[in-house]
């Protein structure tokens, strides 16, 4: 039997079924893990953090100051959003992969590396993925409900954020792809000189 109320101190208690049980601790669980999260506005630096992704590699956010901005996508195999979202994801890394990083982060709640394994297998997915088993990221983030997208730019703040894929995420991850290419293109002219 779950408690909802001290039968002791509030003279309430009831059975809720497995199923509600269920739903009733996910949904306690993830409040109590977002206590402690700060909301992050557009203009805030980006906490940085250094994970080891499913592959072994090590993602830390501040090697890419100065170097290229970073597409932060929090999900989990269980959220149906997420799930339509993802080919979205991999076309992103396919195509800006050399001009914007991108790391996918399972918040770990109700997830495993397991399901997320079998979740990019079965898709055909290929992405940099941290499983955020702790909720360290999901906290210092503010990220309450998946999927949640964050952008942070060159300079290593948080330049946009949402919980769905939007035109405005395309059109900016597109600007800055244009941007580091023609960046790019001064350096190479710049470096070979006129002619």
């Amino acid at each position: 039997m779950m408690r909802i109320f001290n039968s002791t101190q509030s003279g309430l208690a009831f059975k809720l079924p497995k199923g509600l049980q269920l739903v009733a601790s996910a949904l306690l669980l993830s409040s109590a893990v977002h206590v402690g999260a700060t909301s992050l506005v557009i203009g805030d630096q980006a906490p940085d953090f250094e994970v080891t992704t499913l592959a072994g590699k090590t993602f830390k956010l501040s090697d890419y100051e100065g170097e290229k901005p970073v597409y932060l996508k929090f999900w989990a195999t269980w959220c149906s959003y997420c799930k339509v979202e993802m080919p979205h994801l991999q076309s992103i890394h396919n195509k800006y992969g050399d001009d914007v990083e991108v790391l996918a982060i399972n918040v770990g709640i109700n997830d495993s590396v397991a399901n997320i394994e079998n979740f990019f297998n079965a898709g055909g997915f290929n992405l940099p993925t941290v499983f955020d088993q702790r909720g360290d990221l999901v906290t210092s983030y503010g990220i309450v409900g998946t999927p949640h997208h964050v952008l942070v730019d060159i300079d290593g703040q948080v330049a946009y954020r949402t919980f769905l894929a939007s035109d405005t995420l395309d059109d900016t991850i597109d600007d800055w792809s244009v941007a580091r290419t023609q960046k790019k293109a001064r350096k190479t002219f710049s470096k070979h000189g006129r002619r």
